[in-house]
């Protein structure tokens, strides 16, 4: 007994027996599984970048082959619905919290021989973000002084004094304009 729909896809591929059809039906099924589980790998690691600056250490250890076997694993427990019951499948994975790790994923990292996966994994549960912040400006900064070309006046001046050009009766304070805090970036933003 073969079904009506097993012929028709036979003829489709041009002729070709009814086994390798079904040979190739699973196959593709198991090529969708597996882009489905490398887009969900590929959520997580951009959830999980979100959460740190772009240059920091743990970047660069999500985005390395040594987490990757815990990314996966990570990602599938999400897929599943595991750890937020109602979401499943890609909008679990994109809005993951990075600091919620599942205890498998938490054991496997422990079992890890590579030390910078132990270190992210207990980083990641601490839920410290460690920003470095907005830059510091250095009052010295904020100093006007003479600047080459010089004047003539200040250069007469500057001659006598053969050291620090800053401190001298010539540098001004000078006053930085307020600036309104940006928008997220787009990296905060979600895709």
């Amino acid at each position: 007994l073969k079904p009506p729909w097993l012929k028709a896809v036979a003829t489709c591929l041009g002729g070709v027996p009814a086994s390798d059809c079904r040979e190739r039906e699973g196959t593709m099924a198991a090529a969708w599984r597996e882009m489905k589980r490398l887009r969900h790998r590929d959520l997580l690691r951009c959830a999980l970048l979100r959460a740190f600056e772009r240059d920091q250490l743990e970047c660069k250890i999500i985005q390395s082959e040594k987490f990757r076997p815990l990314l996966d694993r990570w990602s599938e427990v999400l897929a599943a619905g595991g750890q937020q019951p109602g979401v499943a499948g890609g909008a679990a994975c994109l809005s993951a919290d990075p600091h919620k790790i599942p205890p498998d994923v938490q054991k496997q990292a422990e079992s890890s021989r590579d030390p910078e996966v132990r270190w992210l994994v207990r980083r990641l549960l601490s839920g410290d973000k460690m920003h470095r912040g907005k830059p510091h400006f250095p009052s010295t900064l904020l100093q006007r002084g003479p600047q080459y070309p010089f004047q003539p006046w200040e250069f007469i001046f500057l001659r006598t004094r053969s050291g620090s050009i800053r401190g001298t009766e010539l540098t001004q304070r000078i006053e930085l304009p307020e600036v309104k805090a940006p928008g997220p970036t787009e990296d905060e933003r979600p895709p």
